[in-house]
């Protein structure tokens, strides 16, 4: 079995962890607020919408989606979510910064959730995977050589996201809490600009 697509797709995924986006905020304040459970939950929820964005684009859908998926509508969508996410934790930010907050099975869930819904909205997230299935069926065949390609990107974007996790937890204990403090409050303001961002792109792709 030839695992050339397989590493490509592997490095196309790893390489994700220099990519600055909503996702990688929303992960951030998770491990930070939560720990690693907190930032485990949330790439959970990221890999398992791109899971779902890759059925979509491999199932001779990707004509409708690029009219339709990634049209004004699912920006404006993006923009709301991002936008309430961005005023609650410029809002509510976690004062409680000695120690990391317990997170129960409803807390780890909406985490979860917040993850998956946050990167299936995003409309730039199935032109990336619109393309990379394209790339994978041009170059390897709509066959394995395509399914192994994604896999390995599957793979490689669940690790970066898994790392970010785990080490985002050991930032907290070089920073103070009023530091703290202050980067909740940024990653707020970063995604209310990203929120921003998406209407503003929304109301161009509508005009």
């Amino acid at each position: 079995m030839n695992a050339i697509p397989f590493v490509e797709g592997l490095c196309i995924g790893l390489a994700t962890t220099l990519l600055i986006g909503p996702v990688f905020f929303t992960l951030l304040r998770a491990s930070l607020g939560h720990g690693m459970r907190g930032g485990v939950s949330v790439a959970l929820g990221i890999i398992l919408s791109d899971i779902a964005v890759v059925g979509i684009c491999t199932a001779g859908l990707s004509d409708q989606l690029e009219r339709h998926i990634s049209g004004p509508w699912m920006g404006s969508i993006a923009g709301v979510l991002l936008g309430m996410l961005g005023v609650y934790y410029v809002a509510k930010p976690q004062y409680n910064m000695e120690r990391e907050q317990k997170l129960d099975h409803r807390g780890a869930m909406g985490l979860f959730v917040t993850g998956f819904l946050v990167n299936f909205l995003n409309p730039f997230v199935f032109a990336i995977w619109i393309s990379l299935s394209f790339h994978a069926g041009n170059t390897y065949g709509h066959g394995l050589g395509q399914w192994m390609l994604l896999a390995g990107a599957l793979v490689g974007i669940l690790v970066t996201d898994l790392a970010k996790a785990f080490y985002a937890p050991r930032l907290r204990r070089l920073l103070t809490t009023a530091m703290l403090k202050k980067l909740h409050i940024g990653i707020g303001i970063v995604l209310l600009v990203f929120s921003i961002r998406m209407f503003l792109l929304a109301i161009g792709d509508g005009m």
